[in-house]
């Protein structure tokens, strides 16, 4: 009762855009805008009693940053419209993520990975472009998952990948054009082949490499390098119908498959593989030095994090 006392005042100034459903919990129905995505972020904080953003030791002197995204509901997928869009993108469709979760603000980087796996085999010198703040680029899904179940089980968390639909509400961050730049996007923005573009795009840089994380503006949610730099793993296997028969509400994928879905697009792709709305897949068991990962902490309803 504390806490809906506390959430009236935040979800009266925000104009029903951060509804409290049933009486309980804020969600944010897109579409809205960055300052609304921050209201929204800041009322489910303050419903839960955890912070919008969150820092977290994860090894000696290495940390991992966090942001917190609300719940709510989203346009999943491309509309028929949207440009160099995919059939797999199909059918566009409501989809309700229902409980607040943690993202981290960067892809795990270099630093983060050899800091953490210290003095194991996962432990690794050299990656493909190097750099302690580079993203980890060429690891496997099921090495991804190896890291998170470390983590988990080191701190006393729950750390894992997001879902496909997890880390697409999180891009959009309540946007629901191609990108959540906007309609198109530009290498001031995101890195991705600049000798290509999209939609109005102009030309622009090509690195031909990854970059050090954080280097590009955020998201209305505070993420960055969702569009571009590598590509992430997702915790869905990758069925390319799947949007025909998805749940609406918190939606995992198919039980079974031999590819996991990526997201984001990466260094090398041409900016329609950087969309919000794009799916790729690859297999887990393989690495490529386009293929990094992001992590995901989970917030337990109504339960406030440890700080």
């Amino acid at each position: 009762m504390r806490a809906l006392k506390r959430l009236v005042p935040v979800v009266a100034v925000m104009a029903a855009v951060c509804l409290a459903g049933s009486g309980t919990v804020p969600m944010a129905k897109a579409p809205y805008g960055a300052d609304k995505a921050k209201e929204c972020q800041k009322a489910a904080a303050e419903f839960y009693g955890v912070s919008v953003e969150k820092s977290v030791d994860i090894a000696e002197g290495v940390t991992m940053d966090f942001v917190l995204i609300p719940p709510g509901t989203f346009f999943m997928g491309s509309p028929t419209t949207e440009g160099q869009r995919d059939r797999n993108e199909g059918p566009a469709h409501d989809i309700t993520i229902s409980k607040p979760y943690y993202l981290g603000k960067f892809e795990v980087t270099q630093k983060q990975w050899n800091g953490f796996f210290a003095g194991t085999v996962f432990a690794r010198k050299e990656f493909k472009f190097p750099g302690d703040n580079m993203p980890a680029d060429s690891i496997s899904g099921f090495e991804a998952e190896k890291f998170l179940m470390d983590l988990s089980s080191r701190l006393g968390m729950k750390f894992r990948l997001p879902t496909e639909a997890e880390w697409e509400h999180a891009c959009r961050a309540g946007t629901q054009t191609p990108f959540y730049t906007g309609n198109t996007i530009s290498t001031s923005q995101a890195n991705y082949d600049g000798s290509k573009t999209y939609g109005s795009g102009a030309k622009g840089l090509q690195l031909k490499q990854t970059v050090d994380i954080g280097m590009y503006p955020p998201n209305p949610f505070g993420l960055h390098d969702m569009h571009g730099n590598v590509w992430e793993w997702c915790m869905d296997w990758f069925d390319a119908n799947y949007y025909k028969e998805s749940p609406g509400t918190d939606p995992t994928g198919p039980p079974t498959g031999g590819s996991r879905v990526i997201r984001g697009g990466c260094w090398k792709s041409h900016p329609t593989k950087c969309r919000s709305a794009e799916r790729d897949a690859y297999n887990p068991s393989k690495s490529n030095d386009t293929i990094g990962f992001r992590v995901l902490l989970e917030v337990a309803p109504g339960t406030p994090a440890t700080e």
